[in-house]
């Protein structure tokens, strides 16, 4: 699940980046109103985190020309502000939801959450899908119709980062230090030992799913076809 952030507070910005990542979001940053403005009429994301006291545009402005050009992503309104009239304002030109600074990360993240949920962009947070696939994180199981097999360890962790960059090639390295960590001492062919082992598990579940080798890059989930 990708998230546009528009703050120009960047330790805030920060802050709610890192603890988003932790949740398995990724994450952009824009800490101005225009800049925003232009990456959310990508229509890249599935939610914004916008704030009203920006440079060059404020959000209330970037609010109306988004729900103006029809742009579907959710929006929630950071503000430091507390006044009702500011919160009524966001809500009538189409917010989501409206959040107050200060606020606790567990509450934002709560939020977002929700609202992901109410405009079906999530079914669970639990369960990340591919093609035939289902990756059941809280039950350490992968799915394919009425086949399923337990998985965990790197090989859970491994097939959690390809479910969650499903349109993007991974390399070995960036795999190696999002797994094992940069100070790990672990042999530089792990990632290659484990994927093996989760096309072994994909093969034994049926699934059309297979992760494809980009021979000097990395890897990428690809669905097979049956032509």
């Amino acid at each position: 699940m990708n998230i546009l952030i528009i703050e120009d507070e960047y330790s805030l910005a920060d802050a709610v980046a890192e603890a988003l990542k932790k949740e398995k979001f990724n994450v952009c940053i824009k800490t101005n109103g225009e800049d925003g403005e232009d990456e959310a009429l990508t229509e890249s994301y599935d939610l914004i985190l916008l704030d009203v006291m920006l440079p060059k545009k404020n959000g209330f402005e970037i609010l109306k020309f988004l729900k103006q050009e029809k742009i579907k992503t959710p929006i929630i309104m950071l503000t430091a502000k507390s006044e009702i009239d500011d919160k009524l304002n966001g809500l009538e030109h189409g917010a989501d939801d409206y959040i107050t600074k200060p606020f606790s990360m567990r509450e934002l993240i709560a939020r977002i959450k929700a609202v992901l949920k109410r405009t079906n962009r999530i079914e669970d947070t639990d369960i990340l899908k591919f093609g035939d696939l289902k990756l059941d994180l809280k039950n350490a199981k992968l799915k394919c119709n009425d086949n399923e097999i337990q998985i965990s360890g790197k090989e859970l962790e491994l097939l959690e980062q390809f479910l969650l960059n499903k349109n993007q090639i991974l390399s070995r390295e960036g795999l190696m230090e999002r797994i094992w960590g940069y100070e790990s001492e672990a042999e530089y062919n792990n990632v290659e030992v484990y994927i093996t082992f989760i096309r072994r598990k994909l093969k034994l579940i049926d699934s059309k799913v297979n992760i494809k080798a980009v021979r000097g890059i990395g890897y990428k989930l690809e669905e097979k076809n049956d032509k």
